[in-house]
């Protein structure tokens, strides 16, 4: 509640700062014979001066003064002639004109007053007539015909018939408007209003009536304006040129086209109301406008719809307190709050005790007073009416320091809808809340944001929320740059979010969708769409409708990264997206599309089922996808989790629903350091399945594609890739516990790990049968299938030993193993491992080297005569090209060891061939040459100066034959 002056600090206020002597009213006689002329006069026992006289043009009566004052306690009351609709006054004499009692009309006439210098309405002044009132420090009044009626000329009102005024003339440097009236309603209207609104009216014009101060810098110190279902219209003008009157059924409106600077506003302590019978309207227009400990208020008491405040600034400042409030509490619907601010919107809370507490209020309980001094700008249904629109149109919006905004829905109306439109969003500390309380029957309205940054930080949040059986409102946000999600408060449950939740009811959940360049959600932010409520495992609520869909399209990146304490030192929290349901409400989608998506250090992609219905799907498109890390603090593993009856931040045992599935398209999927790829039910519902189609999937430093159960149907894992690798202690793996092992399928060109870095791919049960791999891969390096017995025989463990094992079996064999076994004995529950390579396998065929190098020295022979032992030599008569392309290259013999080094100087020959047998031959030596006709020389096996014959070789002694 905004603090109201008290009576001791305005007496104070008046002996430092007294008003000067003034003279009280003295007409010019700019009006010839139809000068003005003042009467004295008892008036509602009050004495009075009777204004008389003026010049009378049709429904009009103008009136001309040099000074122009009401004193302290005493009142100024305007004659009203039959047929006059209209009382003009201008101030002539050149000082301002001081309203320190009471200024009336004794009539149904509007009531317009000019003084250019300057007009100050002190803390007991008010306003006693039945139509409206214009105050301006305008130089005149424009008519239709030209005539102007100016305070700066002093013109006499020419005898032709004026029409209609159009508008307000200024010149340059006009003076300032100061309202400081506290002035109690004499007859206080039968209207529910709330706490905040005083009882003091101030300056105050008849229900559906104009109040319009309209000129220099406007001043509000301490000072409250009422308008009950009427409007008030507020301008602030710096520069030449005509503020334009458009009549319209409901009153006068102002348009300021013709304007080109403004000046400030300034409310301190105080208060503008249009509520009523009708949420009346506020029109406000300047340069800077702030408002201090002050409130503006427009709600709506019967069933006439509230007309709208309507602001319009180059910037806008609400502090210590401040509040727009237009809600309904009748059949009529509650006034739009429209902002309009060419450079800036900033909102400064009291801090972030307040803000924290009613965060807490409305997150646990559903309930909260919507009218407590933490809420700023505010449009809500406590009726049957709906609520009001919240629009927002700045270069830069700030909202810090424990700031409440929203347009919720407190009874059968519907909430109001909050569109935001600027270059930079920020939201420090502060949130902006939409949706259904406890107990309503509306529905709650939608958030929207269109910027080209947007900012939450240190527990800065949106969030549309049902906690009844209305349905909450949709989340959409479009930034053509990026959307920062970082941080929270240092205590409670202050987590930067956005985020749509339903509980206490049977309201569906809205949608959150995210358009942006760069999405980065850090240090325990989160994207959350719940439906029901556990915190760790305390289930604060299983009710709750369906939970709402998350869509995020960024065209360059998505990071989720890190986390946060959480409720003090009780714990961390991680970065996150998440949907998830403890409902009988189904958990909604998480669809994520980008060119690069990274989840690291604790961060976590989740969808879980924590009740009775089942958790939605992920599905993520990326050319990039990277998981890797834990939280530095946490120790929590960076994952994509669909889950039942676990989350990250979450347990609950009885659950029954079942997880759902992830769906990863990527061009790379990378994950490592320990992070998880995860579907898994630890209740007796299902496990979904992972789907993942990718060019390479690389799993490197413990990371894990997990699908596991602990009672229900066991998940699938498939996977379709280019290439896969498995790299130091990563695995893949559909293990259950008492219910059968899931399925894993392999489709890919690739399948490749180092033997002996316990990288392991295993559909494996503890107490039910084995599940199925098949690895559809032609090419696969460093894996071993492994059976139970193989298994069992690697650990040393007996039957009963290996079949009581905690803990996945293969995962303590060294090797990188295959394998989908049961625990327990017996061929029937055991699984299988199936390979179909319907490719070139280059491991096929390959022949184990010794490990000793061969030293050749020891495989040549001295003396080629000496016979040779243990030498190969194979054939194979196939030119080194297989029968088929999908054959292995071999020969048709046995295999042949390679020789092994031996000591001996001698050795054993053997020679094989199945092709053909070879004689052993002579050597025969050439023992002579020849020269043909051509002039060639050949070597003969005869003595070319002899006769022999050269088929009858010589003996030698070379070598002997064998």
């Amino acid at each position: 509640m905004m603090p109201r002056p008290s009576s001791t600090l305005i007496f104070a206020f008046l002996l430092l700062f007294p008003f000067p002597a003034i003279a009280q009213i003295i007409p010019d006689n700019s009006l010839g014979t139809e000068s003005s002329r003042t009467v004295p006069a008892t008036i509602n026992n009050l004495p009075s001066d009777r204004i008389e006289g003026g010049a009378t043009r049709g429904p009009h009566l103008f009136h001309s003064f040099q000074e122009f004052n009401v004193g302290e306690g005493r009142g100024a009351y305007f004659a009203n002639p039959n047929g006059i609709t209209n009382i003009f006054t201008r101030v002539t004499g050149g000082n301002p004109s001081n309203i320190l009692g009471i200024l009336g009309v004794q009539g149904n006439a509007n009531l317009f007053l000019l003084n250019p210098r300057g007009i100050v309405f002190g803390p007991n002044a008010r306003l006693d007539l039945r139509g409206s009132f214009i105050a301006s420090t305008g130089s005149g009044i424009l008519f239709d015909n030209g005539f102007e009626f100016s305070a700066a000329n002093s013109n006499t009102v020419p005898l032709l018939a004026i029409n209609i005024p159009v508008g307000l003339r200024f010149r340059e440097n006009p003076g300032a408007i100061i309202n400081q009236s506290i002035a109690p309603n004499p007859s206080p209207p039968d209207l529910p209003l709330p706490v905040p609104i005083f009882d003091n009216i101030g300056l105050a014009v008849d229900p559906g009536q104009t109040l319009a101060l309209v000129g220099g810098n406007i001043q509000f110190n301490g000072g409250i304006a009422t308008a009950s279902t009427g409007q008030i219209l507020l301008g602030s003008v710096k520069s030449s040129g005509l503020v334009e009157f458009e009549p319209t059924a409901l009153g006068l409106n102002l348009n300021y086209g013709d304007i080109q600077d403004f000046g400030n506003i300034d409310m301190n302590s105080s208060l503008l109301n249009t509520s009523g019978l009708g949420g009346g309207k506020v029109d406000i227009r300047g340069a800077n406008i702030t408002l201090s400990s002050s409130g503006i208020y427009g709600l709506t008491l019967g069933n006439l719809d509230g007309r709208g405040i309507d602001i319009n600034a180059q910037n806008l400042r609400l502090q210590q307190g401040s509040q727009i409030f237009t809600t309904t509490l009748g059949e009529g619907k509650g006034s739009n709050i429209n902002i309009r601010a060419t450079d800036s919107v900033e909102m400064t809370g009291l801090g972030i005790e307040g803000y924290q507490q009613l965060t807490e209020s409305f997150q646990t309980s559903g309930t909260g007073n919507p009218f407590i001094s933490q809420i700023v700008l505010f449009t809500s249904a406590i009726g049957s009416g709906g609520a009001g629109d919240i629009n927002i149109e700045a270069g830069r919006l700030l909202m810090s320091n424990g700031v409440v905004a929203g347009a919720p829905t407190f009874g059968a109306g519907n909430g109001g809808n909050l569109t935001i439109r600027a270059n930079t969003v920020e939201l420090v500390s502060s949130a902006l809340y939409n949706g259904t309380t406890n107990a309503t029957t509306g529905q709650g309205g939608n958030i929207t944001v269109e910027a080209e940054r947007l900012i939450l930080r240190d527990g800065g949040a949106f969030a549309s929320f049902s906690l009844s059986d209305g349905a909450s409102g949709n989340i959409a946000i479009k930034a053509s740059e990026s959307v920062e999600l970082s941080g929270s408060l240092p205590v409670g449950l202050g987590q930067t979010r956005i985020g749509t939740n339903t509980f206490q009811g049977n309201g569906t959940g809205g949608d959150i969708s995210i358009d942006t360049k760069r999405l980065s959600v850090s240090n325990g932010a989160t994207i959350s769409l719940t439906t029901g409520a556990i915190f760790g495992e305390v289930v604060f609520s299983t009710n709750g409708g369906t939970g709402g869909n998350l869509t995020v399209k960024a065209s360059e990146s998505i990071e989720v990264s890190g986390e946060s304490r959480f409720l003090g030192n009780a714990g961390y929290v991680a970065s996150s997206f998440v949907t998830q349901t403890a409902s009988s409400g189904r958990g909604g989608d998480i669809r994520l599309s980008t060119p690069k998506l990274t989840v690291q250090n604790g961060g976590v992609i989740s969808a879980a089922s924590l009740g009775a219905a089942n958790a939605g799907d992920i599905t993520i498109n990326a050319d990039r996808l990277e998981v890797r890390g834990i939280g530095s603090n946490s120790r929590l593993r960076s994952g994509i989790e669909a889950s039942a009856g676990r989350a990250f931040n979450a347990v609950n045992p009885n659950t029954t629903g079942n997880a759902g599935s992830l769906n990863l398209n990527a061009s790379q999927l990378i994950l490592r350091d320990s992070a998880v790829v995860n579907v898994q039910s630890s209740g007796t519902g299902r496990a979904g399945n992972i789907n993942v189609v990718a060019d390479s999937i690389a799993l490197d430093n413990k990371a894990i594609i997990d699908g596991t159960t602990v009672s229900g149907t066991g998940a699938n894992i498939n996977l379709q890739a280019r290439d896969i690798q498995l790299r130091r202690g990563s695995i893949i793996t559909t293990d259950a516990g008492s219910s059968d092992g899931g399925n894993i399928r392999i489709n890919s060109d690739v399948l490749a790990t180092l033997p002996n870095e316990n990288n392991d791919i295993t559909a494996n049960a503890r107490t039910a049968r084995g599940g199925q791999v098949t690895v559809n891969v032609p090419n696969i390096f460093g894996f071993t299938a492994v059976t139970r017995e193989q298994a069992r025989s690697s650990l040393g463990l007996t039957d009963a030993e290996f079949a009581a094992l905690q803990v996945n079996p293969t995962s303590l064999i060294a090797t990188s193993d295959i394998a989908a076994i049961s625990q327990q004995s017996g061929p029937a529950l055991q699984g299988a491992v199936t390979f179909s390579t319907t490719g070139v396998n280059p491991a096929q065929g390959l022949v184990a080297l010794p490990q000793n190098v061969v030293d050749p020295t020891t495989l040549i022979a001295a003396n080629p005569c000496i016979e040779g032992e243990g030498n190969e030599f194979t054939i194979t008569g196939k030119g080194g090209v297989p029968p088929n392309p999908n054959d292995v290259l071999s020969n048709n013999s046995r295999q042949l060891n390679w020789v092994e080094p031996v000591a001996t100087g001698s050795h054993k020959a053997e020679v094989k061939s199945p092709e053909r047998e070879i004689k052993p031959q002579a050597v025969i030596p050439a023992q002579g040459w020849v020269m043909d006709a051509r002039g060639q020389v050949t070597l003969v096996a005869y003595n070319s100066g002899g006769g022999a014959s050269a088929r009858s070789p010589k003996p030698t002694g070379v070598c002997v034959p064998r």
